[in-house]
């Protein structure tokens, strides 16, 4: 049986029919028949850029496509297809913003020569041949400003903060492309937005190109930055009360004095930690009236004292105030007098070792009072003491802050000393022995 398999006419002819069609292919494949086929719309790459941009040009139709037409043989066809070809327009040459039409060659795959193909160029919009059509600008970068705006609202006893406090990084923006579409933008605008809001806001924000008519501009152009990171404080407020602290002296008490402000309190605001901790000491004290300190005016007529509003650097005083002004109503009649001290001039503590002598003879004590008292009060009734436990242990002539004592009837609220830290003596100390 397999010997009539053998000699059977008709496999003889399958056969011969299979390897005459397989020599065709074979043979065509090589140097046969070629095949087409259409590469359409492709990506037009552009080399010489950089000449151009050094010329201060740019390439505005970016987007440029053609179409070829590729005969080759089945198996170049083949690799092709799996590797489209490039076109690549060189545009070096162009000096001037305009529209120029430039040509570009075809960039084949690895492993497929020239001589393997033949191109048929479809030139775009009747340019015919491997032409294109390029668009160029004058190019611009520039630098433009950053503005901020709150569209947003804030809790209770918080406070946003205005157009002036907004910070940027970058602070500015950098804008490039055709030259006549970057001239548009006057600057770019960050909104910041949120309800009720508590805590100062810091994060990455996008951003507007703003027109000079203030309005949203939408321009193809590029930024250096797809984001800018923006700082807007929400601060935390609290009304503050004022005070003015009166230390009796000088013959004069607190109950003898009526003390008003002219303005008792103050809107500050600030982190929450700054308004919480001032808020917490329950007032603002601005400073300290010493009755003992008085001038004469004053003492006896009354008058006003100015100060300054001292806040910490992180909080910001939202009533503008500057200063407050206290005036000081003296319910009580005194007057001045000077008694030449010169008997009772002593020291006391001085060094182991040492003796002190009293140089200044005569001490001219200013004491304040009611009348009828200062007519009690003698130069006898005044002593002068000078303490030398802080003295320098060495021979020499020293000035010594010096205390006053007043031995009189009356207390000391009824009678004192007029700025009573202000006396001194000089003394001489000399070594024993």
């Amino acid at each position: 049986m397999g010997k009539k398999i053998l000699d059977s006419k008709a496999l003889y002819m399958v056969l011969s029919i299979v390897l005459a069609f397989a020599a065709w292919l074979f043979v065509t494949s090589k140097d046969g028949t070629k095949d087409s086929e259409r590469f359409a719309n492709l990506p037009v790459e552009f080399s010489g850029e950089e000449i151009l941009e050094e010329r201060g040009l740019m390439i505005v139709n970016r987007d440029v496509k053609a179409t070829i037409t590729v005969q080759a043989a089945p198996t170049v066809l083949a690799v092709l297809k799996r590797e489209q070809p490039r076109l690549v327009a060189n545009v070096a040459n162009i000096s001037t913003e305009d529209t120029h039409v430039v040509n570009y060659r075809v960039i084949l795959p690895n492993g497929v020569k020239d001589t393997d193909v033949e191109i048929i160029y479809s030139g775009p919009g009747g340019l015919g041949g491997s032409a294109v059509s390029v668009e160029v600008a004058q190019a611009l970068s520039r630098k433009v400003r950053i503005e901020g705006e709150f569209q947003g609202t804030v809790a209770e006893g918080y406070l946003a903060g205005d157009n002036d406090d907004f910070r940027f990084d970058p602070a500015e923006l950098v804008v490039s492309g055709r030259a006549d579409l970057v001239n548009q933008v006057s600057h770019v605008k960050v909104i910041v937005s949120g309800d009720n809001l508590t805590e100062t806001v810091s994060d990455a924000f996008p951003f507007q190109l703003i027109g000079a008519s203030g309005d949203p501009l939408e321009l193809d152009v590029n930024c250096d930055v797809d984001t800018i990171y923006t700082v807007f404080p929400i601060r935390a407020t609290a009304e503050i009360p004022l005070k003015v602290n009166v230390v009796s002296g000088g013959g004069l008490s607190v109950n003898d004095i009526t003390l008003s402000l002219s303005d008792k309190s103050i809107t500050v605001a600030g982190s929450k930690e700054a308004v919480d901790a001032l808020a917490g000491e329950g007032e603002l004290l601005l400073g300290t009236i010493d009755l003992a300190e008085l001038d004469d005016n004053l003492a006896q007529n009354g008058g006003d004292v100015t100060f300054a509003i001292p806040l910490a650097d992180e909080l910001e005083n939202l009533s503008g105030i500057t200063e407050v002004t206290a005036t000081l109503r003296v319910n009580k009649r005194v007057e001045t007098r000077t008694f030449q001290v010169t008997s009772r001039i002593s020291t006391i503590n001085a060094p182991e070792g040492w003796t002190p002598t009293i140089i200044t003879q005569v001490l001219a004590v200013r004491v304040r009072g009611p009348e009828v008292l200062l007519d009690e009060l003698t130069e006898e009734s005044i002593r002068v003491v000078a303490d030398l436990k802080d003295i320098n242990q060495a021979a020499g002539k020293y000035t010594v802050p010096a205390t006053i004592y007043l031995d009189s009837a009356g207390t000391l609220s009824d009678v004192g000393v007029v700025t009573p830290r202000t006396y001194s003596v000089v003394v001489s100390l000399v070594k024993d022995g």
